[in-house]
Protein backbone atom coordinates (compact mmCIF):
# COMPACT_ATOMS: atom_id res chain seq x y z
CA UNK A 1 0.00 0.00 0.00
CA UNK A 2 2.78 2.05 1.08
CA UNK A 3 4.87 1.38 -2.14
CA UNK A 4 1.34 2.27 -4.68
CA UNK A 5 1.17 5.62 -2.32
CA UNK A 6 4.53 6.37 -3.38
CA UNK A 7 4.37 5.58 -6.89
CA UNK A 8 1.27 7.69 -6.87
CA UNK A 9 3.28 10.70 -5.62
CA UNK A 10 5.69 10.51 -7.99
CA UNK A 11 3.25 10.14 -10.73
CA UNK A 12 1.19 13.68 -9.10
CA UNK A 13 3.72 16.59 -11.05
CA UNK A 14 3.29 14.47 -14.18
CA UNK A 15 -0.64 13.81 -13.72
CA UNK A 16 -0.89 17.57 -13.30
CA UNK A 17 0.94 18.52 -16.08
CA UNK A 18 -1.51 16.18 -18.47
CA UNK A 19 -4.43 17.47 -16.78
CA UNK A 20 -3.63 21.30 -17.15
CA UNK A 21 -3.04 20.38 -20.94
CA UNK A 22 -6.68 18.62 -21.22
CA UNK A 23 -8.51 21.68 -19.54
CA UNK A 24 -6.62 23.93 -21.79
CA UNK A 25 -7.12 21.71 -24.65
CA UNK A 26 -11.04 21.76 -23.63
CA UNK A 27 -10.74 25.21 -23.44
CA UNK A 28 -9.85 26.04 -26.75
CA UNK A 29 -12.04 23.39 -28.31
CA UNK A 30 -15.19 25.27 -26.72
CA UNK A 31 -14.21 28.68 -27.86
CA UNK A 32 -13.70 27.74 -31.46
CA UNK A 33 -17.41 26.62 -31.31
CA UNK A 34 -18.65 30.22 -29.44
CA UNK A 35 -19.81 33.24 -31.12
CA UNK A 36 -18.84 36.46 -29.94
CA UNK A 37 -22.77 36.92 -27.44
CA UNK A 38 -21.75 33.19 -26.05
CA UNK A 39 -24.22 31.09 -28.15
CA UNK A 40 -22.39 27.96 -29.87
CA UNK A 41 -21.59 28.79 -33.79
CA UNK A 42 -19.31 27.53 -36.51
CA UNK A 43 -18.83 30.69 -37.72
CA UNK A 44 -15.49 31.07 -36.81
CA UNK A 45 -14.31 27.66 -38.98
CA UNK A 46 -16.55 29.14 -42.10
CA UNK A 47 -14.45 32.17 -41.50
CA UNK A 48 -11.30 30.92 -41.33
CA UNK A 49 -11.73 28.12 -43.75
CA UNK A 50 -13.59 30.22 -46.17
CA UNK A 51 -10.87 33.18 -46.40
CA UNK A 52 -8.31 32.70 -49.40
CA UNK A 53 -5.68 34.27 -47.38
CA UNK A 54 -5.61 31.98 -44.36
CA UNK A 55 -6.18 29.00 -46.45
CA UNK A 56 -2.94 30.45 -48.80
CA UNK A 57 -1.11 31.03 -45.45
CA UNK A 58 -2.30 27.32 -43.88
CA UNK A 59 -0.79 25.49 -46.70
CA UNK A 60 2.70 27.63 -46.81
CA UNK A 61 3.20 26.40 -43.11
CA UNK A 62 2.33 22.96 -44.18
CA UNK A 63 4.97 22.85 -47.44
CA UNK A 64 7.60 24.57 -45.73
CA UNK A 65 6.95 22.10 -42.56
CA UNK A 66 7.17 19.08 -45.17
CA UNK A 67 10.31 20.16 -46.81
CA UNK A 68 12.31 21.43 -44.11
CA UNK A 69 11.47 17.86 -42.66
CA UNK A 70 13.02 16.24 -45.79
CA UNK A 71 15.99 18.84 -45.90
CA UNK A 72 16.92 18.13 -41.70
CA UNK A 73 16.53 14.39 -42.04
CA UNK A 74 19.11 14.77 -45.40
CA UNK A 75 21.34 16.80 -42.72
CA UNK A 76 20.60 14.73 -40.26
CA UNK A 77 20.89 11.37 -41.10
CA UNK A 78 24.80 11.37 -41.96
CA UNK A 79 25.13 13.24 -38.48
CA UNK A 80 23.15 10.41 -36.62
CA UNK A 81 25.37 8.16 -38.51
CA UNK A 82 28.80 9.80 -37.52
CA UNK A 83 27.57 10.00 -33.53
CA UNK A 84 26.61 6.51 -33.13
CA UNK A 85 30.18 5.67 -35.21
CA UNK A 86 32.36 7.74 -33.49
CA UNK A 87 34.32 7.64 -30.60
CA UNK A 88 33.17 8.52 -27.34
CA UNK A 89 34.89 11.91 -26.75
CA UNK A 90 33.27 12.92 -30.81
CA UNK A 91 29.88 11.80 -30.12
CA UNK A 92 29.74 13.84 -27.05
CA UNK A 93 30.58 17.06 -28.83
CA UNK A 94 28.38 16.38 -31.37
CA UNK A 95 25.58 16.19 -29.15
CA UNK A 96 26.75 19.00 -27.03
CA UNK A 97 26.91 21.51 -30.05
CA UNK A 98 23.53 20.13 -30.99
CA UNK A 99 22.07 20.60 -27.31
CA UNK A 100 23.51 23.68 -27.00
CA UNK A 101 21.60 24.86 -30.35
CA UNK A 102 18.67 23.67 -29.68
CA UNK A 103 18.34 24.61 -26.13
CA UNK A 104 19.66 28.33 -26.12
CA UNK A 105 17.78 31.38 -26.12
CA UNK A 106 15.19 31.23 -28.86
CA UNK A 107 15.53 34.71 -29.24
CA UNK A 108 18.85 35.22 -29.35
CA UNK A 109 19.32 32.29 -31.56
CA UNK A 110 17.09 33.44 -34.03
CA UNK A 111 18.90 37.25 -33.94
CA UNK A 112 21.86 35.75 -34.39
CA UNK A 113 20.28 34.21 -37.77
CA UNK A 114 19.56 37.47 -38.56
CA UNK A 115 22.91 38.74 -38.28
CA UNK A 116 23.56 36.52 -40.82
CA UNK A 117 20.96 36.61 -43.28
CA UNK A 118 20.42 40.05 -42.92
CA UNK A 119 21.13 42.94 -45.76
CA UNK A 120 24.21 43.67 -44.03
CA UNK A 121 25.19 40.41 -42.02
CA UNK A 122 27.67 37.69 -42.65
CA UNK A 123 26.55 36.20 -45.72
CA UNK A 124 25.92 39.39 -47.70
CA UNK A 125 29.20 41.26 -46.58
CA UNK A 126 31.23 38.06 -47.97
CA UNK A 127 29.12 38.45 -51.12
CA UNK A 128 29.51 42.07 -51.55
CA UNK A 129 33.27 42.19 -50.59
CA UNK A 130 34.35 39.04 -53.33
CA UNK A 131 32.24 41.11 -55.67
CA UNK A 132 30.01 38.00 -56.35
CA UNK A 133 26.96 40.45 -56.06
CA UNK A 134 27.08 44.14 -56.81
CA UNK A 135 23.43 44.34 -54.54
CA UNK A 136 22.63 42.42 -50.97
CA UNK A 137 20.52 39.17 -51.52
CA UNK A 138 17.39 38.84 -50.14
CA UNK A 139 17.66 35.64 -47.68
CA UNK A 140 15.53 37.32 -44.69
CA UNK A 141 11.56 38.56 -44.66
CA UNK A 142 10.97 35.89 -46.88
CA UNK A 143 10.41 31.98 -47.19
CA UNK A 144 13.78 31.73 -47.80
CA UNK A 145 15.22 32.86 -44.94
CA UNK A 146 12.31 31.10 -42.65
CA UNK A 147 12.94 28.18 -44.12
CA UNK A 148 16.94 28.34 -43.07
CA UNK A 149 16.13 29.71 -39.75
CA UNK A 150 13.78 26.62 -39.11
CA UNK A 151 15.81 24.06 -40.30
CA UNK A 152 19.09 25.16 -38.45
CA UNK A 153 16.36 25.10 -35.33
CA UNK A 154 14.53 21.77 -35.78
CA UNK A 155 17.74 19.44 -37.04
CA UNK A 156 18.24 18.11 -33.64
CA UNK A 157 15.24 17.18 -33.30
CA UNK A 158 15.63 14.61 -36.20
CA UNK A 159 19.23 13.62 -35.32
CA UNK A 160 18.69 12.79 -31.87
CA UNK A 161 16.07 10.25 -32.34
CA UNK A 162 17.75 8.46 -35.51
CA UNK A 163 21.11 8.31 -33.37
CA UNK A 164 19.19 6.21 -30.29
CA UNK A 165 18.18 3.56 -33.03
CA UNK A 166 21.39 3.61 -34.63
CA UNK A 167 22.61 2.45 -31.12
CA UNK A 168 20.95 -0.42 -30.79
CA UNK A 169 21.67 -1.51 -34.36
CA UNK A 170 24.93 -3.92 -34.19
CA UNK A 171 27.82 -3.13 -36.93
CA UNK A 172 28.31 -7.11 -37.40
CA UNK A 173 25.20 -7.13 -39.58
CA UNK A 174 27.05 -4.29 -42.19
CA UNK A 175 29.96 -6.79 -41.48
CA UNK A 176 28.02 -9.65 -42.43
CA UNK A 177 27.38 -7.74 -45.69
CA UNK A 178 30.52 -6.69 -46.59
CA UNK A 179 31.76 -9.61 -46.03
CA UNK A 180 29.21 -11.38 -48.63
CA UNK A 181 30.39 -8.59 -51.41
CA UNK A 182 28.63 -5.97 -50.77
CA UNK A 183 29.94 -2.34 -50.79
CA UNK A 184 30.22 0.05 -47.88
CA UNK A 185 26.86 2.34 -49.33
CA UNK A 186 25.31 -0.66 -50.37
CA UNK A 187 25.44 -1.93 -46.82
CA UNK A 188 24.58 1.12 -45.37
CA UNK A 189 21.47 1.42 -47.74
CA UNK A 190 19.82 -2.43 -47.45
CA UNK A 191 20.95 -3.21 -43.68
CA UNK A 192 21.36 -0.05 -41.66
CA UNK A 193 18.75 2.57 -43.18
CA UNK A 194 15.88 -0.04 -42.96
CA UNK A 195 16.63 -0.46 -39.80
CA UNK A 196 16.85 2.63 -38.62
CA UNK A 197 13.05 3.30 -40.03
CA UNK A 198 11.72 3.99 -36.25
CA UNK A 199 13.85 6.83 -36.07
CA UNK A 200 13.78 8.41 -39.07
CA UNK A 201 9.62 8.02 -38.06
CA UNK A 202 10.05 9.47 -35.12
CA UNK A 203 12.61 12.16 -35.81
CA UNK A 204 9.85 13.46 -38.95
CA UNK A 205 7.01 13.49 -36.60
CA UNK A 206 9.01 15.75 -34.21
CA UNK A 207 10.17 17.52 -36.62
CA UNK A 208 6.93 18.32 -39.01
CA UNK A 209 4.81 19.37 -35.72
CA UNK A 210 8.10 21.47 -34.53
CA UNK A 211 8.18 23.63 -38.05
CA UNK A 212 4.16 23.46 -38.86
CA UNK A 213 3.03 25.20 -35.85
CA UNK A 214 6.25 27.58 -35.45
CA UNK A 215 5.59 31.23 -34.46
CA UNK A 216 8.77 32.98 -33.23
CA UNK A 217 10.92 31.85 -36.51
CA UNK A 218 8.77 33.47 -38.59
CA UNK A 219 7.86 35.96 -36.80
CA UNK A 220 11.68 37.36 -36.65
CA UNK A 221 12.82 36.04 -39.71
CA UNK A 222 9.94 36.70 -41.68
CA UNK A 223 9.67 40.15 -40.53
CA UNK A 224 5.58 40.12 -41.19
CA UNK A 225 6.60 39.70 -45.01
CA UNK A 226 6.26 35.78 -44.81
CA UNK A 227 3.84 34.83 -42.01
CA UNK A 228 2.94 30.99 -41.01
CA UNK A 229 -0.49 29.64 -39.15
CA UNK A 230 1.15 30.15 -35.61
CA UNK A 231 1.23 33.82 -36.70
CA UNK A 232 -2.21 34.10 -37.71
CA UNK A 233 -3.10 32.28 -34.61
CA UNK A 234 -1.46 34.95 -32.43
CA UNK A 235 -2.21 38.33 -34.33
CA UNK A 236 -5.69 37.00 -34.02
CA UNK A 237 -6.10 36.11 -30.22
CA UNK A 238 -3.56 39.24 -29.30
CA UNK A 239 -3.93 41.67 -31.63
CA UNK A 240 -6.81 41.24 -32.44
CA UNK A 241 -8.70 39.65 -29.50
CA UNK A 242 -10.57 37.64 -31.67
CA UNK A 243 -10.23 34.28 -29.42
CA UNK A 244 -12.77 32.17 -31.01
CA UNK A 245 -11.59 32.58 -34.77
CA UNK A 246 -8.04 31.87 -32.83
CA UNK A 247 -9.38 28.73 -30.98
CA UNK A 248 -10.91 27.77 -34.77
CA UNK A 249 -7.48 28.23 -36.13
CA UNK A 250 -5.82 26.64 -33.56
CA UNK A 251 -7.92 23.31 -33.72
CA UNK A 252 -7.65 23.00 -37.09
CA UNK A 253 -3.79 23.29 -36.85
CA UNK A 254 -3.85 20.70 -34.10
CA UNK A 255 -6.29 18.68 -36.39
CA UNK A 256 -3.51 18.69 -39.43
CA UNK A 257 -1.08 17.52 -36.76
CA UNK A 258 -2.65 15.19 -35.34
CA UNK A 259 -3.44 13.58 -39.23
CA UNK A 260 0.46 13.69 -40.16
CA UNK A 261 1.55 12.11 -36.94
CA UNK A 262 -1.26 9.15 -37.67
CA UNK A 263 0.22 9.18 -40.98
CA UNK A 264 3.42 8.60 -40.02
CA UNK A 265 2.26 5.81 -37.77
CA UNK A 266 0.31 3.69 -40.40
CA UNK A 267 3.27 4.08 -42.87
CA UNK A 268 5.22 2.63 -39.54
CA UNK A 269 3.16 -0.19 -39.24
CA UNK A 270 3.41 -0.78 -42.85
CA UNK A 271 6.83 -0.89 -43.28
CA UNK A 272 6.86 -2.94 -39.58
CA UNK A 273 4.83 -5.46 -41.34
CA UNK A 274 7.16 -5.48 -44.61
CA UNK A 275 9.94 -6.31 -42.96
CA UNK A 276 8.38 -9.31 -40.69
Amino acid sequence: MKAKLGVLLLLLPALGLIAGFLIALTSVLVMSVLDSSGALSLESYRSFLGDERNLTILFQSIWIAFYVTVICLILGYPIAIAMSRSSRTVASLITLALAIQFFSIYVVKMYGWMLILGNNGVINRMLLGSGIVSSPVKLMYNELGVAIGLTAAALPLMVFPINAVLQTISLRYEEAALGLGAGRLRALLSITLPLSVPGILSGVILTFVFCFAAYLTPGLLGGGFFKMIGNVIYEQAVARFNYSFAAAAAVITLLISLIAIVGVNKASQVLAGGRQ
